[in-house]
């Protein structure tokens, strides 16, 4: 995992209003907590933390320069996100790390090709969009390739089918499916509709096997007839 510094200021004032003038002043209001230290209020310049993303992403082990205070090592924990306009950041969290302990850190993965099915007329589903490590934070990857191109019509990838280093464990549950091909939509609805006129042919055959009621009928009145 890479390092990157970031400078962030100390922030003294709180509530709603000194949020949102924070905000509307081209700042991002956080915080910077854990390792049974003090939660710190803090918050850094929106337009150098947006390049800073970009540069590094999210999963980045961060030299923090807080003024007025310590330098820090953390990670970022979550970025809230303004639900309309994606590129407004509403606030974000920090916690501290020690390059020696654990961490327990979401990783994105990546499908790489284009899978065979897709020439077939198959559907690429991707359910799963990221996967929960804990390792030691100089372990832990920046994001996970997947190459999806062998697969086929009907072909899944399961988390336990990853290959990582013994050092890193994976938090979700192994039978997950990362990605899939599917039938077309358009070929399942098919193979319903062929399925339900089939069922509905067999049922008219077997009515028509059925002895029908005037046919007993008849044979009635044939015996009256003989005893007459």
């Amino acid at each position: 995992m890479q390092q990157a510094k970031l400078e962030v200021q100390s922030r003294h004032a709180f509530g709603k209003q000194n949020t949102r003038a924070l905000r509307r002043e081209g700042e991002v209001p956080a915080v910077l907590y854990g390792r049974a230290q003090d939660t710190v209020a803090i918050q850094l310049n929106a337009r150098i933390f947006k390049q800073f993303l970009r540069t590094h992403g999210e999963n980045v082990i961060i030299n923090m320069e807080v003024s007025g205070g310590n330098d820090e090592t953390v990670i970022i924990k979550e970025i809230q996100r303004d639900p309309v306009e994606k590129h407004q950041l509403l606030h974000a969290d920090f916690i501290r790390i020690s390059l020696d302990e654990p961490v327990t850190s979401t990783v994105p993965l990546i499908l790489v090709g284009t899978p065979l099915g897709i020439e077939e007329g198959g559907v690429l589903e991707a359910p799963l969009r990221q996967l929960t490590l804990h390792c030691l934070p100089m372990q832990l990857p920046t994001d996970i390739s997947i190459d999806v191109s062998e697969l086929d019509i009907g072909d899944t990838i399961h988390i336990s089918d990853l290959s990582l280093s013994d050092e890193i464990e994976i938090m979700d549950e192994s039978d997950r499916i990362i990605a899939m091909v599917s039938q077309p939509r358009i070929q399942l609805e098919e193979e319903v509709e062929d399925a339900e006129v089939e069922g509905e042919l067999e049922g008219e055959e077997a009515t028509e096997e059925q002895p029908t009621e005037p046919e007993v009928i008849s044979r009635r009145r044939s015996d009256d007839e003989a005893e007459e």
